[in-house]
């Protein structure tokens, strides 16, 4: 329990980040560490579980954006790209789960651009405002559908901070918290 006790942690602020995230989304858009959770999953509670525990959030904080902001929320292409796009990310860190910390900061920006990517190419395929072309692809990449308030980059920006950032946090309260319990800590390679 001592061990899942600084996931649970982050849990409960991730909530409240999320929460916040929603009702200011012009201050910092997409700056969130969800993605980061999600990447550092298997890290953080071991197995399944670390992909389980972030994904009940996600699902639970899932509408919150959508009191606070007109958008597509409620869409099942949206949600299931996104979905999908965390299952990636989640896969991702299993896989560096074992690497040294330069790989595992480098594999969460890698998984924040695959994140994107996959998010936006879905936005491109079922959202009309895009032209199904190679411009209306690089459209949802980089500018975003007309009359969004923000670029698509900025989010991309943003996305990519936040996971760098949070990936650090979590990794680094994996390795010291058990260490401030008087626990000896595995180091990021060993944490799994």
């Amino acid at each position: 329990m001592q061990r899942r006790l600084p996931f649970f942690l982050i849990l409960g602020l991730l909530t409240v980040f999320r929460a916040l995230g929603a009702a200011f989304p012009e201050t910092m858009p997409n700056f969130q560490p969800l993605a980061a959770l999600f990447f550092c999953g298997a890290l953080l509670a071991g197995g399944w579980l670390g992909f389980i525990l972030p994904l009940a959030v996600w699902i639970i904080s899932y509408p919150l954006p959508g009191f606070f902001q007109d958008g597509p929320v409620n869409d099942p292409l949206i949600f299931g790209s996104t979905l999908l796009a965390f299952g990636l990310t989640f896969g991702m860190g299993k896989l560096l789960a074992t690497r040294g910390l330069p790989a595992l900061l480098l594999g969460s920006l890698t998984a924040a651009l695959s994140f994107h990517l996959l998010t936006n190419s879905a936005a491109w395929l079922f959202d009309p405002r895009y032209a199904k072309t190679l411009g209306g692809l690089l459209q949802s990449l980089w500018t975003g559908a007309p009359g969004a308030p923000l670029p698509t980059w900025v989010f991309l920006r943003n996305f990519a901070a936040a996971n760098l950032l949070f990936t650090g946090v979590f990794l680094s309260a994996r390795i010291c918290l058990p260490r401030l319990a008087g626990n000896s800590a595995p180091s990021a390679a060993q944490a799994h």
